[in-house]
């Protein structure tokens, strides 16, 4: 079965992104370029190449997928969007394990990181894109999987202006509406506020500095053995509600 194709809605996405000037849209100025995944090496241990190590951020993600996978909860050509996707390295690495897998990433500096050549060679879609414009705008159907890694738990450091501090919650009800199981790194508010809203959530390890890796769903999710050992033990304060 053919994975949905979402190129109609990322297209639209990408002519907006022309219509505008990029500083009335840049959030996250301080994000780094050339040295992004020195930066996540920082933050989570070790590199989103270094798909080997159990705590990197596509390795979680690739042994949750195949979990859903195995229980049959995903179609085997899925659909992933991953949202503020940066270099792209992680969708790279799903792409590489799940090769009918349809991997789109959006990104306000498409073309800047180095990697984006490699990513795109290599099957990866990659399209320009502001949050601002994705939030407002449903997809003619859901992804899949969605994405949204550090950019998501980090809106504090974000440059929000008076008319988009909204973002954060349009974000939530963007994910209710076009997600089906949305991966995400989040702090104790974050995570609060999507249980507030009604989502099932797991946990998938640790995500960056203090945050969790977490997939959040309206739809049934299986147990992982984080979330497991969480609930048995009942750290990290939030975690027994993981188990709901």
């Amino acid at each position: 079965m053919a994975a949905v194709d979402h190129k109609r809605y990322l297209e639209r996405l990408e002519q907006l992104a022309g219509r505008g000037k990029a500083e009335d849209f840049y959030l996250w100025p301080r994000t780094p370029i050339e040295n992004i995944q020195t930066k996540i090496q920082e933050r989570v241990g070790v590199t989103d190449y270094e798909v080997g190590a159990p705590i990197s951020r596509p390795a979680m993600i690739i042994r949750f997928v195949e979990r859903l996978s195995q229980r049959g909860l995903l179609p085997r050509a899925f659909s992933v969007l991953d949202i503020a996707c940066g270099d792209g390295i992680v969708l790279w690495q799903i792409h590489k394990a799940f090769p009918q897998s349809a991997c789109y990433g959006v990104d306000c500096n498409k073309g800047e990181f180095p990697a984006h050549s490699m990513v795109e060679r290599d099957g990866v879609r990659l399209y320009k894109g502001y949050i601002q414009h994705l939030f407002k705008k449903d997809s003619e159907q859901p992804f899949d999987i969605v994405l949204m890694l550090n950019t998501y738990r980090d809106w504090k450091a974000a440059d929000l202006r008076g008319h988009e501090i909204d973002l954060p919650d349009l974000a939530n009800r963007w994910f209710e509406r076009n997600g089906s199981y949305v991966i995400l790194t989040t702090e104790r508010q974050g995570y609060e506020q999507l249980k507030r809203l009604g989502f099932s959530i797991r946990t998938l390890g640790k995500g960056e500095d203090r945050s969790n890796l977490v997939c959040a769903s309206k739809r049934r999710l299986p147990r992982t053995v984080f979330s497991e050992v969480l609930r048995k033990w009942g750290k990290w304060g939030y975690s027994k509600a993981q188990s709901n």
